[in-house]
């Protein structure tokens, strides 16, 4: 029986000094039914001969006349053709078998499973030996009502998702919600309709302060509004889950009581903060954010 194919999709930018060590990592999996599908958004750089020098069927280059990670990823999800979709930053690594493993198990799943995830590992470009952390979270079946609280299913590159699943979401990361690039509220709302597993092994090495610009840059020159759109969006999209346990979103109130103080928007920092303060399951933490709150003033 021939072995479903597999798309990986890397968006890229200005990254031809980088990419090499990510398409030489899927170039080397194990599992070689796949297409490695590399969306450009009008790099300036040698991105595009980086690319084109290896010659490789697997890989099917676009460079498109705008960039950005939500229309990058969307012509990604377009041209997709496999099976399940899977995901791969242009500067960081699969280890061999990350394909292979991650296949073996959603092709033993009912449909009912939309995603499996694995763990990943931080690594400093200065010193590329030496692991940082290990992103390391075991949830696994319905997790709907967990997702939402903190990013715990996250880690683009650690993704498997079905591709009719991932379609059925958008094919991309939704763009009104302040933070771009989003993994952890696409996983978050794939959850409250499908189940999760996981393979109880970090495969994915992530890098870290190689000084280059990211897609995500023009989002951190604006954090703090940013991040109210951001977390204000996740309280009312999972409303229903916050209703059923209101404890459970006071990472989102800690994180608007410090937003709204950056920015000095104090009757909201002291709002969020009474919130928090009604739903943190630490006083020493509002104790820390509340000193935040007059700091920030």
């Amino acid at each position: 029986m021939e072995k479903p194919l597999v798309s990986i999709i890397t968006i890229t930018l200005n990254r031809c000094d980088l990419i090499h060590k990510c398409i030489e990592s899927i170039q080397n999996q194990t599992y070689q039914n796949y297409e490695h599908i590399i969306v450009d958004g009008n790099s300036e750089d040698k991105t595009e001969e980086v690319v084109k020098s290896y010659n490789d069927p697997h890989i099917k280059y676009i460079k498109l006349d705008q960039r950005g990670p939500q229309v990058q990823m969307k012509a990604g999800s377009t041209a997709a053709r496999g099976k399940y979709v899977t995901f791969l930053d242009d500067d960081d690594e699969y280890l061999p078998r990350k394909i292979e493993k991650e296949v073996n198990l959603i092709e033993t799943l009912s449909e009912d499973y939309g995603l499996i995830y694995c763990w990943m590992s931080y690594y400093n470009n200065d010193e590329p030996d030496k692991v940082v952390r290990v992103h390391a979270t075991r949830l696994r079946g319905y997790v709907g009502d967990i997702t939402p609280i903190k990013p715990l299913v996250t880690g683009n590159p650690t993704l498997m998702i079905r591709r009719e699943v991932f379609n059925e979401f958008g094919g991309t990361y939704d763009d009104s919600i302040g933070i771009i690039m989003s993994d952890w509220e696409l996983v978050a709302r794939i959850t409250q309709k499908y189940k999760v597993d996981f393979i109880p092994e970090s495969l994915v090495k992530v890098y870290v302060n190689h000084g280059h610009a990211r897609l995500s840059t023009d989002f951190y020159q604006e954090k703090a509004k940013k991040g109210i759109i951001f977390h204000t969006h996740f309280l009312s999209e999972f409303a229903d889950v916050f209703s059923k346990n209101p404890k459970s979103a006071y990472y989102h109130y800690y994180s608007l009581c410090r937003n709204y103080a950056t920015i000095k928007d104090r009757p909201n920092a002291w709002k969020y903060w009474k919130l928090y303060v009604k739903s943190t399951p630490k006083m020493k933490d509002a104790i820390k954010s509340l000193i935040g709150v007059i700091l920030l003033k």
